[in-house]
């Protein structure tokens, strides 16, 4: 997890080489797609993002998540599943003229569902995720975030789950200077 980690920052970095702007967003919303494997099922969903920027290169964010799948388990019907995540942390930014590098690490919680013919059942556990992305600038107002890549972790009775997620879509930045 160490490397992951490791390795998105060094991206962030390489992503960014102008780094003297004093102007940077007040505050950034995304809004995009989602997609994440657990357990060895891919399921694809949405995501969204708020993050107050305090500092060109620091900043709190709110990162949602929803993630949908019918699953064949050798039943009549599917087993319809979803998950939702719902986690805050800081993030640190790294902002150049064409692209923003960031990591953050995100603790929340997990609600995932189950339901069949009817009978259903939900389970709501601490998550955390830790990784980073990058957004490319399409104007001052507007980024394209081209990856943004987390190792999401969650405690289910006692175990503990780790998850791949990526996300992609569209920044809107507001205030700044």
């Amino acid at each position: 997890m160490r490397k992951v980690g490791l390795l998105l920052l060094l991206a962030a970095l390489l992503a960014v080489p102008a780094m003297g702007q004093d102007e940077y967003p007040k505050a950034e919303v995304f809004g995009g797609f989602s997609y994440v494997r657990s357990g060895g099922v891919n399921y694809p969903g949405w995501a969204a993002s708020v993050a107050a920027n305090f500092h060109k290169n620091v900043g709190v964010v709110g990162d949602f998540a929803g993630f949908y799948k019918s699953v064949d388990v050798g039943l009549p019907e599917k087993v319809k599943a979803s998950a939702y995540e719902f986690m805050f942390g800081p993030r640190l930014s790294v902002r150049g003229e064409k692209a923003t590098g960031f990591v953050h690490v995100l603790f929340g919680g997990i609600n995932g569902r189950a339901g069949y013919q009817g009978v259903s059942a939900s389970l709501t556990y601490f998550g955390m995720a830790f990784g980073g992305g990058v957004d490319v600038n399409v104007s001052k107002h507007v980024a394209i975030r081209v990856a943004q890549l987390d190792v999401v972790t969650g405690r289910i009775e006692g175990t503990w789950a780790r998850d791949f997620r990526y996300e992609g879509g569209v920044v809107f930045k507001f205030g700044g200077k």
